[in-house]
Formats: structure tokens, sequence, C-alpha cells
């Protein structure tokens, strides 16, 4: 009991910090609370519901109307994925993820009408997967006001503000045990970051039905041609959702991305596993120049950029002042 205690505590802090028992919209006025059910499996500021298979069970969430006046709110299942910071987010839909996603235990959106200054339950009901479920199956409850339409003066557009708050659920059809994790390198490319920077893109899908945290990755991008180091990154606490992927990127510096064959060395660690992987990728010119497209120059690079440009124009300058007086010269000789 205990070392399965010890393995599940990542996802516990992890959902401690991403879940507050109340979470307010300061500018939506409104709060969600989370009502415990037979199957909340342990005192959390979380939902973390074990049932069996096929049961038909429910979430329940206290919606709190802090307004003067009454509002609509839309009460949806989310589900857990990485997002390319390598931090765990919600959507309500994930087409990559081709486990069982809490979406697919009821993709049906509930209405709820509260008045002013009051709180409504709100019951979701949830269909258990039919087989024992080795891991867990993450996502979130998902409240959201629709305030009012905001009609624009010059166009016939209408702007619909949209508030949402959110309580991370864990659910489970066997007891917490010790995580089965596998992590792997699906491919290797040129692109963009999520700043829009240009970037070696290591995409990292963990496999297995349990979140890796704390995750920690070391990268190391060579030239094949001559194994001479170009590029590396260091970044740890990353997290990552079951059955996931993101973007891992290596970002070049003051080294702009060239075409050119090159060798990715990348070691990941999450607990006591480690994971190796060595990849061999070829950047192409032409998708260099589709990225610059859409590539945003960091400050930084702006002015390197306005540097050498600087340098530039003042050597053709200097040349021309060279040439210009060297004509002077030779001509001072014809005349003599």
């Amino acid at each position: 009991m205990k070392k399965s205690r010890r393995f599940f505590l990542p996802l516990l802090l992890v959902l401690f910090f991403l879940a507050p028992t109340k979470a307010w919209a300061d500018t939506a006025n409104f709060s969600i609370k989370k009502i415990d059910t037979p199957e909340q499996t342990k005192e959390a500021d979380f939902y973390d519901i074990l049932a069996k298979p096929n049961q038909n069970t429910k979430l329940v969430t206290n919606v709190i109307n802090a307004s003067n006046q009454s509002a609509t709110y839309t009460v949806t299942l989310r589900n857990g994925v990485t997002n390319n910071s390598g931090q765990i987010a919600y959507v309500s839909r994930d087409q990559s993820n081709s486990g069982q996603t809490l979406n697919k235990l009821n993709p049906a959106a509930v209405k709820v009408t509260v008045p002013a200054n009051s709180k409504k339950d709100v019951i979701i009901p949830i269909k258990m997967p039919a087989t024992t479920y080795s891991g867990i199956i993450l996502g979130a409850i998902h409240v959201e006001k629709e305030m009012a339409q905001q009609k624009q003066p010059t166009k016939k557009t209408q702007i619909v503000n949209h508030y949402g708050i959110e309580i991370p659920v864990v659910v489970r059809t066997m007891p917490s045990s010790a995580p089965q994790t596998k992590l792997q390198l699906k491919k290797v490319t040129a692109g963009l970051d999520m700043n829009k920077h240009s970037a070696v893109l290591a995409t990292l899908y963990n496999e297995s039905n349990w979140v890796l945290t704390p995750l920690k990755v070391d990268a190391k991008v060579y030239r094949k041609s001559n194994h001479k180091l170009l590029y590396s990154s260091h970044k740890k606490g990353l997290e990552m959702a079951p059955n996931s992927s993101f973007n891992y990127a290596i970002e070049p510096g003051d080294k702009p991305l060239k075409a050119g064959t090159y060798l990715l060395d990348m070691t990941a660690k999450s607990d006591k596993k480690t994971w190796h992987f060595t990849s061999e990728f070829t950047i192409k010119r032409a998708t260099l120049k589709e990225n610059a497209k859409d590539e945003l120059k960091s400050p930084e690079k702006k002015q390197h950029l306005n540097i050498i440009w600087l340098i530039v124009g003042f050597s053709i300058l200097l040349l021309i002042l060279i040439i210009l007086y060297l004509l002077y010269k030779l001509r001072q000789k014809s005349k003599e």
C-alpha cells in the first residue's frame, strides 16, 4: 500500500496545484465547487473516481452565481492533454489521443441557469469503460458562463465573451498501483515553437495510461558530417498527460537553422525511469523557407540582424570611399 501511494504521489502534487476546491473568474463573478460522491476515493481538491467497468456513476459540481442577475452556464467534460510547453492542459476534444478519454464517458453538455446570488448542483452522468482499465483517465469538469452579446458599432458581427473554470478529474477502474510508464520519440523536424521562433521540434509521446511527472529532458543536436555540437536544451519540471504528445523545442539561439543532416541525442528522466533516444533527421531549404513566412523574430534576433546590416552597410560605404580615393589619386597622377 505504501508503495502504490509513493508512485501516485506525483499525480496528486500536480493536481493539487492545478485544482483548488473553489476557483473564481473575477470578471465573470462565479465559482465552482466539487461535490463528493460515494465513488470519490480520497479527500482531495480534484475528483478521484474509482468505479467498476460498465458502472453508471456521476460527477457533481456546485455552481455559485455571485452576481446580481441570473446567469446560464454550460458544463462539459474535457480531456487531459500535454501542451507544447510540456504542461498538462484540458481541451474539449483531442483527436490525437488513441486511448480512453474523459469526454468519451459523456460527450454531452449540460446547461444550467442559476438565479442571482444563488448556487445549484449540476450532475454529469458518466458511463465507465466496458473493461478493466489499467492506469487513469485524466480530464476536467469545465464550467463556462456565456456573457451578454456585445454589438459592434461599425460591423454587423457580434462578440460573445466566454469565461470558464475547471476542476481536474481522475477516473479509474482499478485501485492505484505502480505506474507502467512508456515514452517514445515519434519524429524530429524543423519548425516553430510556441512563440513562433525557429526551432528543432522533437515530438515526445507518453504511450502509457499514467501521468508522467516530473519529467526532465536533456537534448543535444549535432551536425552529422563532423559530429560538432550545435544546439542544446535542458528542461525540468515538465509533465505529460496519459496517451498524449507534445513538441519539445530545441531553440538554436544565435545560430540560425541551416539545411543539412543532423543527429539528435536526447535523454528523458521521470521518477526512476530513464529513456535515451538518438535520431538522424534532415532539414530541407524548402522547410526553412516555409517556416520563415510565419516566424516572429525575437527582439534579440532583430537587434543582431540590425547590427549585421549596419556592419555590411558601413563596409560597403568604406569600400566605395576607398575606390573613390584610388580613382582620385589615379587621376592626379595622369594629370602630372
